[in-house]
């Protein structure tokens, strides 16, 4: 078996380092349309939902996007690269052979430095011992790790004490972080090699110094302690596999239904806000002279970003739309999306815009063709897949049948936004390594903007992102139904179905940053273009992507 040294190197060696119907938003326009969501599912009445939301209906950029971009380009200036210093020279030969940690040395995408981080300045006795992130954490322990472990020096008791790497100038709370982090990591190496009995010795370990109320470093070994020892359990028989049955969003495996957690997260964090309106963004400029439109949603949930493009279409006043057709796959709960379509036909109602909800209703999705759409000649189609892909990448089959559909539908633009991380290793260490780093963000992101004995923040560590880290290190085969791949494993997928890349605009970036920026975690959120497509990303850590496709 591969040693999985590779895949952590490839962390620890970057450092942590204008329009008459403009968007106009304000943070409490933002959190008062997501507290619509449980309006939506409970009742028809959203005459007042979405009020303040607009989009561009006139797509030349401005000036005000030129000022924007520019505002932005000065905001990542201040980013900072923290040099850290090895008490000893380590061979890099040793990491030619040290397997799969070897991606923490050579990923550079995954540990940005950005303003938000909180970095010791070692020239500034005054700064001394600013709390790291559990990011930054995480990536000292790796590098930790990969000396310990290049010079054969891994075993608990020298994991437990500094040998005069830059380490030692971390504060004593810091430092004991670091600790705790790497016997995580060596624990995860030694399920991987299938030392049980090692492994459970090193979580013992662990369990004195994490905590699920702790500091957000604490918080993220503590689960994902917990999906190792889940792990060795089922490995060693004394826990029986059993069906999850979870949905996924975004980051995350979740519950049917969107609960008060969740909304309180979104009130505080414009992650899904960027990520859906940027796509509703693209909608409109593809469908900008058609009279007619049919939107196909793959995955509809609260249908929330709905309501807002119905607003957008009913205040086009030139080419305006005659007729908007939304079909909703479901599989699941044919109820809830009844009511959700129920919702938006008394809200169109409400603008006066004529549209039309339809459910195409099917348990087995390997099942669908292209004649449950209906689709007439004069229609511009558009398929919204927000989520769906990786939700089918347990089922490789479903998922080829959908692309397939796809195909023969020809849509005006495909709008893809998905979860930006490499979750889907078949190597357990590559997939724990990717899935420990990607959920230290959203604890770091949590610890910003909720107080630790907060019930919603709780809830979420425990019953979203708990469920979610034990799903992808616990479990595998069809067990395993939180997956996840990057931005270039799906341009590559899709790229196969000959569809290529549409650049989204510059009214799209603008949005998403006038978005962002009516957030108290403005500074530590940021918007970029990544090749065609929109990146979100937490103190330089990828989050979520936007992307935009058609048929050449």
């Amino acid at each position: 078996m591969a040693n999985p040294l590779s895949h952590l190197a490839s962390f620890t060696s970057n450092q942590i380092s204008g329009s008459d119907h403009s968007l106009i938003v304000c943070r409490e326009d933002i959190a008062k349309s997501y507290n619509q969501l449980s309006v939506m599912e409970d009742s028809t009445d959203i005459q007042n939902f979405c009020t303040n939301y607009g989009f561009y209906q006139d797509y030349a950029v401005n000036p005000q996007v030129q000022e924007m971009n520019k505002q932005q380009e000065e905001m990542n200036v201040y980013a900072v690269t923290p040099q850290v210093q090895t008490g000893s020279h380590v061979d890099k030969s040793h990491f030619s052979s040290l397997g799969p940690f070897e991606l923490l040395r050579n990923n550079p995408s995954r540990c940005k430095n950005t303003e938000g981080d909180k970095i010791r300045n070692m020239n500034d006795r005054a700064n001394a011992y600013q709390k790291l992130s559990a990011m930054q954490i995480m990536k000292l322990a790796g590098e930790r790790f990969i000396q310990f472990s290049s010079n054969k020096f891994i075993n608990i008791n020298n994991l437990l004490h500094p040998y005069g790497s830059a380490l030692s100038n971390l504060s004593p709370d810091d430092n004991q972080d670091v600790e705790l982090a790497q016997i995580l990591l060596a624990a995860a190496e030694k399920v991987s090699d299938q030392q049980y009995d090692r492994a459970r010795k090193m979580l013992s370990q662990c369990q004195p110094l994490a905590s699920n109320t702790g500091n957000p470093a604490q918080r993220a070994v503590f689960y994902f302690a917990q999906a190792l020892e889940e792990r060795i359990d089922r490995e060693t028989g004394r826990l029986m596999p059993k069906t999850h049955s979870v949905e996924t969003d975004g980051s995350i495996c979740i519950a049917s239904r969107f609960d008060a957690s969740h909304l309180a997260f979104h009130q505080e964090v414009p992650f899904t806000q960027v990520v859906h309106f940027t796509g509703i963004q693209a909608i409109l400029e593809s469908v900008a002279t058609k009279p007619k439109v049919h939107l196909v949603d793959f995955l509809i949930r609260t249908g929330v970003q709905w309501a807002s493009l119905i607003q957008a279409a009913a205040e086009r006043k030139d080419n305006p739309i005659e007729h908007m057709k939304i079909t909703v796959i479901e599989s699941v709960n044919k109820e809830r999306v009844e009511e959700t379509g129920k919702s938006l036909e008394s809200f169109a109602k409400s603008l006066n815009f004529p549209l039309s909800f339809k459910i195409v209703f099917l348990p087995d999705r390997n099942q669908l063709t292209e004649d449950h759409f209906d689709v007439k000649p004069d229609e511009g189609v558009v398929i919204y897949a927000a989520f769906f892909l990786r939700a089918m990448i347990c089922e490789p089959n479903c998922l080829e049948t959908a692309m397939r559909v796809v195909r023969r539908l020809q849509p005006e633009l495909m709008v893809v936004s998905e979860v930006e991380a490499n979750q889907n290793s078949p190597m357990f260490v590559n997939r724990f390594i990717d899935s420990l780093f990607y959920y230290s963000a959203f604890f770091d992101c949590l610890e910003d903007v909720m107080k630790r004995d907060d019930q919603h923040r709780m809830t979420l560590e425990s019953v979203t992102y708990g469920r979610g880290i034990r799903n992808i290190v616990g479990s595998e085969g069809k067990e395993r139904v939180c997956r996840s791949v990057n931005l270039d494993v799906w341009r590559s997928f899709l790229k196969r179905f000959g569809m290529e890349e549409v650049k989204l605009s510059e009214t799209c970036l603008y949005q998403a940053n006038l978005i962002i920026q009516q957030f108290a975690c403005r500074n530590s959120c940021t918007a970029d273009i990544n090749g065609r497509s929109l990146i979100v990303s937490w103190k330089g850590t990828p989050i979520y992507i936007t992307s935009a496709w058609k048929f050449h």
